[in-house]
């Protein structure tokens, strides 16, 4: 009885993030508040107690920070964790609706 030996190739597959994703709002959020203040990613990584990496794949949405760890990042921008969740909750929301009657009324 002989054995057959197969190969199997394992891909991973990471969808795009698409506008409206959570993770890219939390790093867009965060890299424009980090900028809007003169800061570079390695200030804030030191002040947030974070590697530099880490914050980078943050700011890039490719990891999920925990709540501890953004409220460190907050910390570190020197901003209020509300503020900072107000504006990923503001990033997120749809486009407000309006009818075509209410359109044409304006």
């Amino acid at each position: 009885m002989g054995y057959k030996i197969q190969v199997v190739t394992t891909i991973e597959i990471n969808p795009k993030s698409q506008k409206g994703d959570l993770l890219v709002a939390i790093g867009e959020t965060l890299r424009t508040e980090r900028k809007e203040r003169g800061l570079t990613l390695k200030q804030v990584a030191e002040e947030a107690h974070v590697s530099v990496s880490y914050l980078a794949e943050i700011e890039r949405g490719e990891k999920d920070p925990s709540s501890r760890v953004l409220e460190s990042i907050s910390q570190g921008l020197d901003v209020e964790i509300s503020e900072i969740l107000t504006k990923i909750a503001a990033s997120l929301e749809p486009a407000q609706v309006v009818s075509v009657a209410d359109s044409l009324a304006a």
